[in-house]
């Protein structure tokens, strides 16, 4: 008999066929929406335009009616499904693919899973993708914060690290608790390494009064000056800089081979959005088992974007 000892305990995680069960049709996706957004019976509706709380379910039209004002809404109307044409259960597919694989799907294998052409599943990833930025958003890190910077693009012909050609930088920041392990992490596009780009990323991701941990970058000073304590640490790059940050390494070093890996390359204007898909997960772990139904929540609270507004990379 095999020893089972000493294996690793397989995560509760909703399997493939589990999830055909629940959700292989139109309408169970829609009723778990309506559960996950408005309770079963409601009791968490409100109306968009009165802002009433009461409201009946009409079954055959599959809409909530405001008591007060009679306005109609429908079950995704103002999250990310909002008018949306493709079948729900090919939103929740690509929802399940990308909470629980950690290096996420390309659009064209999304495509040939759920026979979709490429623009319509780079659509549905893109918007998963911004909802997933909108909640990450949401957070700071606080406390102990290690921040680095790297480089984002293909091989290039050129000076390496701090000034390189045709790449584009991210700053990379990972909150440490008490034994030095990391919790939470942030990454951000920056238009170059300066202090001006370091301190609108870190004023947007770490909490004043925190202390920064950077390696002897002078731009790091200017950004400690907006309200942060500072420890420089001379590492003189190479190994000793992996040995001396080994958690924003590996980090680092994940989010690319999910790039590469996964998508290959990406486009400068997107970048932001695939560092949140992966900050996003990375972020829920410890979380795997309800991560599916926590990146539904993030889509049904998430807003409305059009594929232009994707299209041209704003906000």
């Amino acid at each position: 008999m095999p020893d089972n000892k000493h294996k690793t305990p397989i995560p509760k995680i909703m399997d493939v066929g589990t999830f055909h069960e629940r959700f292989g049709t139109d309408e169970a996706c829609l009723e778990h929406l309506k559960q996950l957004r408005w309770g079963a019976d409601l009791e968490r509706f409100k109306c968009p335009d009165c802002g009433h709380t009461r409201g009946w379910w009409l079954g055959h039209r599959k809409l909530v009616e405001c008591t007060d004002c009679h306005k109609q809404t429908s079950v995704t109307a103002g999250t990310v499904f909002h008018r949306i044409r493709t079948p729900l259960w090919k939103w929740f597919w690509a929802i399940y693919q990308m909470a629980q694989d950690k290096k996420g799907i390309a659009a064209l294998e999304l495509a040939k899973q759920i026979a979709v052409c490429y623009t319509t599943a780079w659509l549905i990833l893109h918007k998963l993708r911004r909802a997933m930025r909108d909640r990450t958003q949401r957070y700071t890190l606080q406390g102990l914060v290690e921040v680095d910077e790297t480089y984002v693009g293909g091989r290039a012909a050129g000076t390496p690290g701090r000034g390189a050609e045709k790449k584009t930088p991210v700053a990379v920041a990972v909150e440490l608790d008490n034994e030095q392990k990391p919790r939470r992490i942030a990454m951000g596009a920056l238009e170059k390494v300066d202090g001006h780009s370091l301190k609108r990323f870190t004023e947007g991701a770490i909490e004043k009064g925190s202390k920064l941990r950077t390696d002897g970058w002078g731009s790091y000073r200017s950004v400690a000056k907006a309200g942060y304590e500072h420890e420089a640490i001379i590492t003189g790059g190479g190994k000793n800089a992996g040995q001396t940050f080994p958690w924003l390494h590996t980090f680092i070093g994940n989010m690319k081979r999910m790039i590469l890996g996964t998508y290959h390359s990406v486009a400068p204007k997107h970048l932001d959005d695939y560092l949140a898909e992966f900050v996003y997960r990375a972020n829920r772990r410890w979380m795997e088992a309800n991560l599916f139904d926590r990146l539904l929540v993030a889509a049904v609270t998430g807003k409305p974007m059009s594929y232009q507004e994707l299209v041209t990379g704003d906000k």
